[in-house]
């Protein structure tokens, strides 16, 4: 007598569940999850338990490539190629154009633009499939696109998220609060001199970092800076040293790029005649410590292109390899390409699309949910 078994989803062995899992883009686990209570209860504990992102040299993310965000899964796998990269559009969000993109905490902040009248945030968690629009009137105020929002939480035990943002016209800032679901104006200031820089804030720890800068118009000399804003307390720290020296005449100034490794460190490039990473060993509001990672010298390798301004980066410290988006806009060959650098000369491009993204961020997926809690009445 013959036997036949049929396997299904609920009785595929938990290995292989693992694996299925490990490649479905970040967008689609939740149509995947409610195929299969087993498989939901698995990817959750993937997802606590550090599987969904614990394969090195493997990387999530999302970029801006048009003002349409797209998934983004970067696999640095060491074979002849190196490099694998898989592109894909958000269909679901195809009326807004955003402009910035944020990350904290598994949830993503997207700033949109579409609209004269005001500006549309938008909150997703992309793994849970949880979205929340958060309008803001912008008309009287006037609304800076670039370097103008923070995300991040404060210490309370049921993390509240916030929004920092800078106004444009008043030079003033203000924040929302999830938990009470309103803007509140900011006792904070910087000074006329100091900028907060086009590339925006990084999110550490639930704090903001920031790339700033301040001019002294008197010697005609411009400092970079490290700031960071505390959610907790709702306001900027001390400036934080950096690794190079960050005081340069103004035609002479280089460019500062923040990036997180692995949401554990702080990562700081900066591009002059050189391109030089360093990552924080010690990281607090008011207090940071620095580590060399890379120094390349650009004008000694073979080949590689005059039309290249460093822009959004990504360390593997396994590999010992940075990737680094291409900001030139020049159009060439080297268009829409992000580059691979590595020690002792090395380095190799690869497409991302055909136009230089806007932005992009890494992404870690979690169960933080987007459910405004009320307060009162």
């Amino acid at each position: 007598m013959t036997t036949t078994t049929t396997t299904t989803m609920s009785t595929l062995p938990m290995v292989l569940v693992d694996e299925i899992l490990s490649r479905v883009p970040i967008t689609s686990l939740r149509s995947l999850r409610s195929t299969c209570k087993r498989w939901e209860a698995q990817s959750k504990t993937n997802l606590v338990g550090g599987k969904a992102t614990a394969r090195k040299s493997s990387y999530l993310g999302f970029i801006l490539i048009g003002n349409k965000i797209c998934s983004m899964k970067l696999d640095l796998n060491g074979g002849d190629d190196f490099v694998d990269t898989s592109v894909n559009q958000v269909s679901a969000f195809d009326d807004f154009e955003i402009s910035q993109l944020f990350h904290c905490d598994g949830l993503l902040l997207c700033v949109s633009n579409k609209h004269y009248y005001s500006n549309t945030v938008m909150v997703c968690n992309m793994y849970l499939g949880e979205t929340r629009l958060i309008e803001h009137c912008c008309l009287l105020e006037g609304f800076d696109n670039f370097g103008s929002y923070a995300f991040g939480y404060d210490s309370s035990k049921n993390r509240n998220h916030k929004i920092f943002r800078k106004k444009l016209v008043s030079g003033g800032y203000e924040i929302y609060s999830f938990k009470s679901d309103s803007w509140e104006d900011l006792n904070v200031d910087l000074g006329e001199s100091t900028e907060l820089c086009e590339l925006g804030s990084v999110s550490l720890n639930g704090n903001a970092y920031f790339s700033v800068i301040t001019k002294h118009e008197e010697e005609e000399l411009w400092e970079n800076n490290l700031l960071c804003f505390d959610f907790t307390t709702e306001s900027f720290g001390k400036f934080l040293s950096l690794p190079f020296d960050n005081v340069t005449a103004e035609e002479e100034f280089g460019i500062m790029v923040l990036s997180c490794v692995r949401d554990e460190h702080l990562a700081v490039l900066y591009q002059l005649d050189t391109l030089g990473i360093w990552i924080s060993t010690e990281i607090e509001p008011n207090k940071v410590s620095w580590r060399e990672f890379l120094q390349v010298d650009l004008y000694t390798l073979d080949g590689f292109p005059d039309a290249f301004t460093a822009g959004r980066f990504i360390v593997d410290e396994e590999k010992q390899v940075v990737v680094v988006f291409n900001e030139a806009t020049e159009i060439d060959l080297n268009h829409g390409k992000a580059f691979i650098f590595g020690r002792d000369g090395y380095f190799t491009s690869f497409n991302v699309g055909d136009t230089p993204p806007q932005d992009f961020t890494s992404y870690v997926p979690s169960l933080a949910s987007l459910q405004i809690e009320k307060t009162g009445g």
